[in-house]
């Protein structure tokens, strides 16, 4: 099968999927409408976001420029002491190449303050090592782990992983919402359909915002956008990841590819059963139910806070 480094091609099953499938030009052009008429109807002078070097906020900041302009759309690069090298690089090569304008703030003094460089997580964090000794060390970053990171665990090592990962998000949204402010704009998240659906998304993190662009677009059909914009080709075809660790992918964490499970969320979208989408897809069905799994044990995050009100 041909791919590009780091994202597969989608197989032919998942292409010829109806649910999937749609009109880039159009659908950029719809976007690109949404955004300026919520601009417009909010009274605000334009758009600020984050950019972390990722495809998800590489689209999002090449539909803001197109909605609005470059005079109406600012940029934060909220790198930490984590971070990726190459995500920051990519970052401001894509705002120097575009002409959007950017400010870089490292977010490492206001986290250390915070005590969050003190745990076992980051330690792990700054040696590195990838997927394979993150895994050994923390055990709930398998696939089985993920379904635990969602149901919620007892283990002072897990919460402490939690606190360790949440905090970096929360912190750039503290951040980007203050320049909004300041500049009297709105803030854009950059959260997808299928990182929103199976809760692979901090609450009142990154997944925060007054708009939400490609909030319903599944992952790949994202990266069929991000083609079509002309985001740069190292972003498109690096792996996309959440930055935790060195090497480490979303896919590893989730333990199943983004166009099965974009495949699998699309027809459950359509109503069909677990055995019905394993037949469609000709895959097993424990990945549907893991899928499903993921969906279920993630409500919580979709959920506002309980109140008695109303």
């Amino acid at each position: 099968m041909a791919c590009r480094r780091g994202f597969p091609l989608l197989r032919k099953r998942y292409v010829t999927m109806s649910a999937l499938s749609f009109d880039a030009e159009r659908e950029a052009k719809k976007i690109e409408e949404f955004i300026s008429d919520f601009v417009r109807g909010r009274n605000v002078s334009g758009i600020v976001h984050g950019l972390s070097g990722g495809v998800d906020s590489a689209v999002v900041a090449l539909l803001v420029q197109r909605a609005l302009g470059t005079d109406r759309q600012f940029v934060l690069l909220l790198p930490e002491r984590d971070s990726s090298e190459a995500g920051v690089t990519d970052a401001k090569a894509m705002c120097e190449r575009f002409g959007i304008e950017y400010k870089l703030l490292n977010i490492t003094q206001p986290l250390e303050h915070l005590g969050t460089y003190s745990s076992a997580p980051s330690k792990l964090a700054k040696f590195g090592g990838g997927m394979r000794f993150a895994v050994k060390a923390f055990p709930f970053l398998s696939k089985k782990g993920y379904i635990s990171n969602l149901k919620g665990s007892d283990s002072r090592q897990f919460r402490e992983f939690i606190a360790f990962y949440r905090i970096k998000h929360r912190m750039r949204m503290v951040v980007i919402y203050h320049e909004a402010e300041k500049r009297g704009m709105a803030v854009a998240s950059c959260a997808n359909r299928t990182e929103f659906e199976v809760g692979f998304f901090v609450k009142y993190g990154d997944d925060s915002g007054d708009i939400a662009p490609i909030k319903h677009l599944y992952k790949t059909q994202v990266f069929a956008l991000a083609r079509y914009l002309g985001v740069p080709r190292e972003i498109i075809e690096k792996k996309p990841s959440p930055d935790l660790f060195a090497q480490v992918a979303d896919e590893e964490i989730m333990g199943v590819g983004y166009e099965t499970v974009d495949s699998i969320l699309a027809l459950m979208a359509e109503g069909l059963g677990e055995d019905e989408i394993a037949e469609r897809l000709s895959i097993k069905s424990s990945e549907v139910r893991f899928v499903s799994e993921m969906k279920i044990e993630s409500e919580e995050l979709r959920t506002p806070p309980a109140s008695l009100l109303g």
